[in-house]
């Protein structure tokens, strides 16, 4: 019982904290759209959140032990980055709308929907064992005898 009680506790703190992890990212990533070097936008941000999201999604699954736990970090990180690209009533935008700001869109929705593809696309069937093992399936395919080459 106090087993289940600990595994428990590490599934709920995992979450948690990934779910920081994932509110931190976009921030971080956030505040760095506006990244030059020598004038030419760096997309720097969108590669960060690329990978951010996709590594992410796949720690919160080994952490909590659910393939939904992917949606944790989703919804963070999309709560985040739409209330920095809203302007505010003084008019100023956290991500505005130029390369930098639309590969770090494109970017990070890419990571999460990679991860989401990855954890839950449709896996093929494993082939049905008869009872009596491999043996049937031996039996049943065609071999070369002496018989039967012409």
């Amino acid at each position: 019982m106090r087993a289940k009680g600990l595994e428990a506790a590490i599934r709920v703190g995992g979450a948690v904290v990934v779910t920081a992890a994932a509110v931190l990212a976009a921030v971080i990533e956030s505040f760095l759209v506006p990244y030059y070097i020598a004038g030419v936008a760096v997309p720097v941000a969108g590669a960060i959140a690329f990978v951010a999201n996709w590594r992410l999604a796949a720690l919160a699954v080994y952490w909590t032990g659910g393939r939904w736990s992917v949606l944790l970090t989703a919804l963070a990180w999309f709560a985040v980055v739409l209330a920095a690209s809203m302007p505010t009533e003084a008019g100023s935008l956290v991500i505005t709308s130029g390369f930098n700001g639309y590969m770090l869109l494109l970017a990070g929705t890419a990571g999460i929907a990679l991860a989401l593809w990855q954890y839950f696309r449709p896996r093929p069937k494993a082939p049905r064992r008869s009872v009596d093992g491999p043996r049937v399936a031996a039996q049943a395919t065609p071999t070369a005898t002496k018989e039967s080459r012409p």
